[in-house]
């Protein structure tokens, strides 16, 4: 099914490729961006990206428009934990690539293609597809190949329902990766509530057994994966949401792995100055073999504050403390943007066990330039 998926990809490359005489818009955008920072798990690193994106839209008649979006994410970077140690790596990978058919009220769109939901912004229970980190400034995460479909209501409900087809590595939250052989698939529904929306989201996949084989112990004969969700939003003077995950997966006819995600969190602005707008979450994570019996549970709370210094400046603070270490990871950064630029200066103080840029302790600066 994923050589059905990728074809179509292509398949929306090469109606990029005829549309530039046929199409009624043809955009050429990208980003190019340079970073170099340090930190105490390596002493120095560096890198340029480069993500060229083309799309174009053809309208079919009154009613249906169809368009597509082609962009590949080219990227060189070097660690070096001194002058004469030198590691460089260089890479380039699809980074989208989908043909979408629209009308007044439905989409439907195929391919490597970006898909998040949830009211959460910093500690988000419903990270499910995607590994978008609140302190990157590029917003960068890898897509899914996946068949998504959009209703949209006349009394402002949607509804969503997505196949996904292959897809190798871990997705969003998931420490089990899936089996590639076998589609995963899901929906959405959500709807408005008085001073709000909520919504209702279910998945269901397979675990790869040879990966658990290998990397988790005890045998597993099952491996089916459910998650069911619930999550809400609501404006009542200050900002309300929270995110309610749970995830079954069955062992055997026997045994099944339960595993809770719960976020709820809170911002509202203060009319200081400019306005300081204060975020906080809460995140709570627990696991065990039955719904109500918990074997492990770790929490994590943020908070975080943004304000404008300036016309072009905005400095962000962001906090996370974790309960189980009890310790407090606090990462600042400073952005000034122009029209096509911007310029991003991030200290931070991380766990080491992070695996990303920001772990450990450093400082990381970004320049990145639009077109």
């Amino acid at each position: 099914m994923r050589c059905t998926l990728i074809a179509l990809s292509f398949g929306a490359f090469f109606l990029l490729y005829t549309a530039y005489s046929h199409a009624d818009s043809f955009e050429h955008k990208g980003q190019v961006s340079f970073w170099g920072g340090y930190n105490d798990n390596v002493d120095g690193q560096s890198g340029i990206r480069y993500i060229p994106e083309i799309s174009a839209s053809k309208k079919l008649n009154e009613k249906l428009i169809i368009d597509a979006e082609v962009s590949l994410n080219l990227y060189s970077f070097t660690t070096f934990d001194s002058i004469k140690e030198l590691e460089d790596r260089a890479e380039a990978k699809m980074y989208r690539s989908w043909a979408r058919l629209s009308g007044d009220r439905f989409e439907a769109r195929v391919g490597l293609q970006r898909i998040n939901f949830g009211p959460a912004q910093i500690l988000r229970s419903l990270q499910w597809f995607d590994q978008l980190d609140a302190r990157d400034p590029l917003e960068l995460t890898s897509g899914v190949y996946a068949l998504l479909g959009r209703y949209y209501f006349q009394n402002n409900s949607n509804i969503w329902i997505w196949g996904l087809f292959e897809n190798d590595g871990l997705k969003g939250l998931e420490t089990l990766k899936s089996d590639k052989d076998s589609p995963e698939f899901g929906g959405r529904y959500q709807f408005p509530v008085s001073k709000g929306e909520m919504a209702f989201t279910y998945h269901n996949r397979r675990i790869d057994r040879d990966w658990w084989s290998k990397n988790e112990s005890g045998e597993i004969s099952g491996g089916l994966e459910n998650r069911y969700a619930i999550d809400g939003s609501f404006d009542l003077g200050i900002g309300l949401w929270f995110e309610a995950v749970v995830s079954d997966i069955k062992k055997n006819s026997h045994e099944s792995i339960l595993t809770k995600y719960l976020t709820v969190g809170a911002d509202y602005t203060f009319d200081i100055g400019p306005g300081v707008h204060v975020l906080g979450e809460h995140f709570i994570k627990s696991s065990g073999s039955k719904m109500f019996k918990t074997d492990s549970e770790d929490m994590t709370s943020a908070i975080s504050a943004d304000f404008s210094s300036g016309v072009l400046d905005t400095v962000t603070l962001i906090g996370y403390y974790d309960w189980q270490q009890d310790r407090f990871y606090p990462n600042v950064s400073w952005q000034r943007a122009y029209d096509n630029w911007f310029i991003n200066a991030t200290g931070f103080y991380n766990s080491s066990a992070v695996g990303s840029v920001y772990s450990g302790t450093g400082i990381l600066c970004t320049i990145a330039f639009n077109y």
